[in-house]
């Protein structure tokens, strides 16, 4: 419960400062590729490179910060020396040699600051799904204890916005984290996105 009060305050705080922001109604959004490997013990024996795609809707609030909300898709691969599994193992010893996937949709905060560098904070709803079984998610992992499809999905993020001949984009370095049940899942990431014009 307590995961879902800090997104509802998270939300809260984001339609508070649209609202305060009617006087710009700009909007621009941002879309691109990124790629992440597992730092957290229990992630890196059983896993490594995930893959995945990333799109992002955001509004200026004041000249140095802005709002939005990102939706990710991350598709993380098992180590190749981990495939094989006995005819009667359980439902979670598949799953941790499995590929699955984790999809997400987190409200963020972006700060500018100097030299075109930027640093964000961002925290939602992450959502697994395990190819051993859809109803599994992260249930490999020890301490989740059964199958574990939902958690909070938070990302910290620093980058930099750069141009290549007209086009606008930005490098992203990112810290992730999957949270339930008091355990969390993290993985190290790097982002690249297009800047798209206003909406």
């Amino acid at each position: 419960m307590k995961q879902f009060g800090i997104l509802l305050l998270i939300t809260h705080l984001c339609l508070s400062s649209i609202c305060r922001a009617q006087e710009n109604d700009t909007f621009y959004f941002e879309s691109g590729v990124q790629v992440s490997i597992p730092v957290h013990i229990m992630m890196y024996r059983s896993h490594r490179l995930a893959v995945g795609a990333n799109f992002r809707i955001m509004k200026p609030i004041t000249e140095k910060t802005t709002i939005g909300i990102r939706a990710d898709y991350e598709y993380r691969f098992t180590k190749i020396n981990n495939l094989t599994i006995v005819p009667d193992s359980t439902l979670a010893e598949q799953a941790r040699y499995r590929n699955f996937i984790i999809l997400s949709l987190k409200p963020n905060v972006q700060f500018k600051l100097q030299s075109n560098w930027f640093l964000g904070i961002e925290t939602g709803f992450g959502y697994a799904i395990s190819d051993a079984n859809k109803g599994v998610g992260l249930g490999f992992v020890s301490e989740y204890a059964g199958p574990q499809r939902f958690g909070l999905f938070s990302n910290i993020f620093i980058g930099k916005h750069f141009k290549v001949v007209n086009y606008k984009m930005n490098l992203t370095l990112y810290l992730s984290q999957y949270l339930a049940h008091g355990h969390a899942e993290n993985a190290l990431g790097l982002r690249f996105n297009y800047l798209f014009n206003q909406l």
